[in-house]
């Protein structure tokens, strides 16, 4: 591991209070009003593996990860932003374009180089067009990271809508990369009389030892399980495509199942996020021969409080 990683003692990340700033009315004013009234929030979960080559320079810090909540409501764009792995950041910018391209920048959030582990604030944005197109479309929008070894960026991610409620101005978001998972699958009849391989179940350790797996092989739902009893289980909001080979990106509503304090305890929503691998087997199967397939995955689940 770089020398110059940095290990949080936690991942979780509050969106600071921050006078809200007098707007003029606007397309976004009126898009940027859920959440209680509290504003639009979005949330991205930034990976050096994210970053497209491009002329600005180097990119796709090995070590780098990073956390992002935006809230958006008039005419401002509230940010925190988490880091580690990297060298302190020179700039954050958000720019347009979908995953696996690069775009221009359409809203810089800090140009000067920030020390430490996080950086907050907030931008005043006078393009109604562009404000509503972040709120009805996040994810044709991302957040780069700059650092001087890595100029051209170091950690990306494209932005994702919160869709539950939030309580109050201060959201949590704690991430929780896997350390190692499967995705399970049976051979199952289908209904031309072949066998193909279906979901079955799926086994992951998370960071911070917390346990992903279905309550019922098949009929689910998925759950999570965290050391001090709390616990979560999940149904599917959106399903979101991340290109071949790779599972769906993910937004579930959440129900408290375990313990009423501790690390789970308040979510309401989780992402999966940065999916890498876990496709069921293609073609047909042979339910004698091989029953039953586990199939590696990566991802990045983020859970909202």
């Amino acid at each position: 591991m770089s020398s110059k990683r940095l290990i949080f003692a936690s991942a979780m990340l509050a969106v600071a209070s921050v006078a809200a700033v007098d707007a003029s009315a606007s397309a976004a004013s009126s898009a940027g009003t859920s959440s209680g009234g509290e504003g639009v929030y979005l949330v991205s979960s930034l990976l050096g593996r994210n970053e497209v080559p491009g002329t600005g320079g180097a990119v796709g810090d090995p070590d780098g990860r990073a956390v992002e909540v935006l809230k958006i409501k008039g005419s401002t764009v509230t940010y925190t932003l988490r880091w580690e792995g990297i060298s302190p950041p020179t700039a954050a910018h958000i720019h347009a374009g979908g995953a696996g391209t690069n775009g221009d920048v359409k809203i810089p959030l800090f140009t000067s180089r920030r020390h430490g582990h996080t950086a907050k604030g907030s931008v005043r944005v006078k393009d109604r067009a562009l404000l509503a197109a972040l709120v009805s479309n996040p994810l044709s929008f991302y957040t780069n990271l700059h650092t001087n070894e890595f100029r051209g960026g170091a950690v990306r991610g494209q932005l994702h809508k919160v869709s539950q409620p939030i309580g109050g101005n201060r959201p949590d978001v704690d991430v929780a990369p896997v350390v190692r998972g499967v995705q399970i699958y049976a051979c199952t009849g289908q209904a031309d009389g072949t066998f193909a391989f279906t979901q079955h179940d799926v086994s992951a350790l998370l960071r911070g030892d917390i346990r992903h797996s279905f309550v019922q092989p098949v009929a689910g739902p998925p759950q999570w399980v965290a050391p001090d009893g709390s616990a979560v289980t999940g149904s599917v909001v959106l399903r979101t495509p991340n290109g071949a080979g790779n599972i769906p990106e993910l937004d579930l509503r959440a129900t408290q199942t375990g313990a009423d304090r501790g690390r789970l305890a308040d979510v309401v929503e989780i992402m999966r996020l940065n999916t890498v691998g876990g496709i069921a087997p293609a073609g047909t199967c042979d339910p004698q021969a091989t029953p039953t397939a586990e199939v590696p995955y990566q991802a990045d689940y983020v859970f909202i409080g």
